[in-house]
């Protein structure tokens, strides 16, 4: 992906804001458009989505860092495409966990696209994510915390599943 820049300074803004490694938007850039928002009181309904990449560390471990690169680059490009119109910003907020901050759109229609993308990523086969989302109209701290608190109950259900399935 080939990036053009208007001038050095938005050049130097898109760089602060960007992951270098996926291409989509950055924690800084999170925190950035959270504290622009939370200026505007008249916002409406808006929801934060988090994803993690499950087992990463042993991708990393087992295949190497560049296979773990590939993936989280494929992770991207999937959650993008899924969350691709405009009401729909993608970050990675860290190592192997990205965030789907929406702006008016609805629990149902959040659990109708994390559906798609689970589709999405059962057919490609070899990539799984744990999952938790929440909806907030200005606190988007308590609604991350509620995410962060869903995801981490789905990453320790889908252990517990896969321990069960083993010990048989």
């Amino acid at each position: 992906m080939k990036i053009k820049y208007v001038d050095e300074a938005d050049m130097w803004h898109k760089l602060a804001i960007t992951d270098d490694l996926t291409g989509v938007y950055n924690r800084n850039a999170y925190n950035l458009y959270i504290d622009e928002k939370k200026k505007d009181s008249k916002e409406g309904l808006r929801g934060i989505i988090l994803l993690d990449v499950d087992d990463f560390k042993l991708i990393n471990d087992t295949k190497g860092h560049l296979v773990g690169d590939a993936v989280l680059k494929n992770v991207a490009q999937i959650v993008s495409e899924v969350f691709s119109e405009p009401k729909y910003k993608v970050f990675r907020i860290g190592g192997d966990e990205f965030l789907v901050l929406t702006e008016g759109v609805s629990e149902k229609k959040i659990i109708e696209r994390l559906i798609a993308l689970k589709k999405r990523f059962n057919s490609e086969g070899n990539i799984s994510l744990s999952k938790g989302y929440s909806t907030f109209k200005d606190n988007p701290e308590v609604a991350f915390k509620y995410a962060d608190e869903m995801l981490y109950a789905d990453k320790l259900s889908r252990k517990l599943r896969s321990s069960s399935t083993e010990s048989k």
